[in-house]
């Protein structure tokens, strides 16, 4: 009986941390308030795969009809990260500009 107690308070506690970093990363998406910049982009990846991750909890499993919604969400999350940053690469070489993690001796 206690092994479950625990798990369901756990489940509780991990809702609680997921809504208040959605609530953080929606703060500073909101406060940088340009697409361009890094820090809006990171914020709106987190976002969304911070909703995915709520999405699956099995507390509002009942809530949406499917919980593998999640996991597209999450997948739809890691697909926006890739482009984002392939195209963050791809406009810093195109303007000439070097990448901070580039060695300058090669």
């Amino acid at each position: 009986m206690e092994n479950t107690d625990l798990v369901y308070s756990m489940s509780d506690v991990t809702l609680t941390l997921l809504l208040g970093s959605l609530a953080i990363f929606g703060y500073l998406a909101f406060r940088s308030r340009n697409i361009r910049k890094f820090q809006f982009q990171i914020s709106v990846f987190i976002i969304v795969w911070v909703v995915g991750e709520i999405i699956q909890n099995k507390r509002i499993v009942g809530i949406i009809p499917s919980p593998e919604i999640g996991l597209v969400i999450h997948a739809s999350s890691m697909v926006f990260l890739t482009i984002m940053l392939w195209l963050r690469l791809y406009f810093s070489r195109k303007r000439g500009k070097t990448m901070i993690e580039e060695d300058k001796d090669i």
